[in-house]
């Protein structure tokens, strides 16, 4: 994908590409591509709350694919345009059914679904951050809790909505959440479906930061930037241990980070890392 010959600067994200910028043929889902390998992915259905369809759901997993084979991007945010992040699935649009459900077609729809979105921000080579915006609930709120880190606008909100509807929650949730905030906290939030502010996600553990409605962009591309200027394969590895350890058990993790360990060592940017050591002077990553 090709790469602007500016950093993007000052502008809102997804409000439209800067010039040289790369921009997705489907207005739904802004893409852009910044001179300092951060890939902008932007829902923009902002009269829906930006309720996710399934053909953004599919655009949002490819450009995900996409970043994990560039080497040119080496970070990746994702956020929304309006006031919501992601209200969830919009069944609205939903195709009339042509014929009976059978056994397996709901199972089916999830995997291949609301699963695989989830499992493409958690399998992405490249640290990916939630901007949340707005309103973030069901498959939305799983979609910024599977990011890397989230940052939210001190306006958000986040809502297990599953309970209101009598669903069972899908996207990952029931494994997402009592990883980050534990099993008791996790049931309540989902037993109930109360909104959650920003703030009170701060405090609960599955938000990073958050910040004025204002600075959120600029919070974010600070961020990103910083990633993106890291050793970006050492933070792949750091990722999968990470996301793996709370699975597996202390022979297992043991064995993975050595692993991780001896293919870190084979890169540039290892090698940059010690020699910049012993220098005394600033690591300059290059990503491979």
């Amino acid at each position: 994908m090709p790469v602007s010959a500016e950093p993007v600067r000052g502008k809102t994200p997804g409000a439209g590409p800067a010039e040289g910028e790369e921009r997705s043929k489907d207005d739904t889902v802004l893409h852009s591509t910044t001179a300092s390998g951060v890939s902008w992915i932007t829902l923009n259905r902002p009269e829906a709350m930006n309720a996710l369809t399934p053909e953004q759901r599919e655009r949002i997993i490819a450009l995900l694919a996409d970043a994990s084979a560039d080497p040119a991007v080496r970070a990746v945010v994702l956020t929304g345009t309006g006031r919501g992040f992601c209200a969830g699935a919009d069944l609205r649009d939903a195709p009339d059914r042509v014929r009976e459900r059978l056994p397996g077609d709901v199972a089916r729809t999830v995997r291949l679904g609301a699963q695989r979105l989830v499992a493409a921000v958690l399998d992405c080579e490249k640290p990916v951050i939630a901007a949340v915006n707005g309103t973030a609930a069901g498959i939305g709120a799983h979609l910024a809790f599977a990011c890397d880190l989230v940052l939210a606008a001190d306006t958000a909100r986040f809502i297990e909505v599953f309970v209101r509807r009598g669903l069972v929650p899908d996207g990952g949730g029931a494994y997402l959440l009592p990883r980050l905030v534990g099993p008791q906290r996790a049931k309540e939030l989902m037993f109930f479906g109360d909104a959650l502010s920003a703030a009170d996600a701060e405090r609960l553990g599955l938000v990073n930061r958050t910040v004025e409605a204002g600075e959120l962009e600029a919070v974010a591309t600070a961020w990103a930037e910083r990633l993106a200027a890291g050793p970006t394969r050492a933070l792949a590895l750091t990722k999968q241990l990470v996301n793996d350890a709370l699975t597996g058990d202390r022979a297992t993790a043991f064995a993975a980070e050595a692993a991780a360990q001896e293919i870190n060592m084979t890169t540039r940017d290892a090698t940059e890392g010690v020699a910049s050591f012993t220098e005394r002077r600033t690591p300059d990553f290059q990503g491979r």
